[in-house]
C-alpha cells in the first residue's frame, strides 16, 4: 500500500493492484511532483493514464483538484481504483476501463493535467506526448506530467517549458502547453 502525502487526504492509505505489472510511484516521487506542480492543482481537471492504483489522480484530488479521469486496461488497477474512490468517498472521478492509447485516439475531452506513467517496459511516451498534442487534450496553459526510467527524446521546441527531475530510476518531466 502507499498513501497519499498532501492535502486533504493526507496520509491515507491506497489500495494497490495485485500485478507485477504495476509499480506505484514511490511516495517521496509524487510529493516533489506536487511541490513542483504547486498551485496549478488546485480547480483541475485531472487525467490519469496508466492509472494502476490511481495515485496521481487521488493525490489531485486531494490537493484541490475539481476532478479526475482514471484510464487503465487492468482489472486489477480498475478494481484498486474503485476501491480507493469509495474509501476515500471520492467525487467528481470517471474511471474508464480502456487501453490508455485507444482511450486517447477517442477522446473529446480537456485536462488541465495529465499524468502519463506507463509500466517502465512500455516504449510509449513519445507517441503519447504526439497523441495529447495532435488530439489537442490539454486546457491552455495546461500540463503533462511523464514518469519514465529512461531519459526521453522530446522536441522542447513544442512547449512554452519541459522541467527535468531525476528521483533515483525515476525521470520524471513537467511539460507545459
Amino acid at each position: 500500500m502507499i498513501r497519499i502525502t498532501g492535502g486533504t487526504n493526507r496520509s491515507r492509505l491506497l489500495a494497490t493492484p495485485n500485478s507485477e505489472l504495476t509499480k506505484p510511484t514511490m511516495d517521496k516521487v509524487r510529493a516533489a511532483v506536487f511541490s513542483a506542480l504547486g498551485d496549478s492543482i488546485k480547480g483541475a481537471k485531472v487525467l490519469d493514464l496508466f492509472a494502476g492504483s490511481g495515485s496521481y489522480g487521488f493525490e489531485s484530488l486531494s490537493r484541490g483538484a475539481e476532478s479526475a479521469v482514471f484510464v487503465d486496461k487492468s482489472h486489477e488497477a480498475y478494481n484498486a481504483i474503485k476501491e480507493n474512490a469509495k474509501n476515500l468517498g471520492a467525487e467528481n472521478v470517471e474511471l474508464i476501463f480502456s487501453d490508455s492509447l485507444t482511450f486517447l485516439r477517442e477522446n473529446t475531452l480537456k485536462f488541465s493535467i495529465i499524468f502519463v506513467d506507463p509500466p517502465y517496459k512500455l516504449d510509449v511516451y513519445e507517441s503519447i506526448v504526439e497523441t495529447l498534442i495532435k488530439g489537442n487534450m490539454l486546457e491552455e496553459n495546461g500540463i503533462i506530467v511523464l514518469e519514465s526510467e529512461r531519459e526521453l527524446k522530446l522536441d522542447e521546441s513544442l512547449f512554452k517549458s519541459v522541467r527535468f527531475y531525476k528521483y533515483g530510476l525515476a525521470k520524471i518531466y513537467i511539460i507545459r502547453n
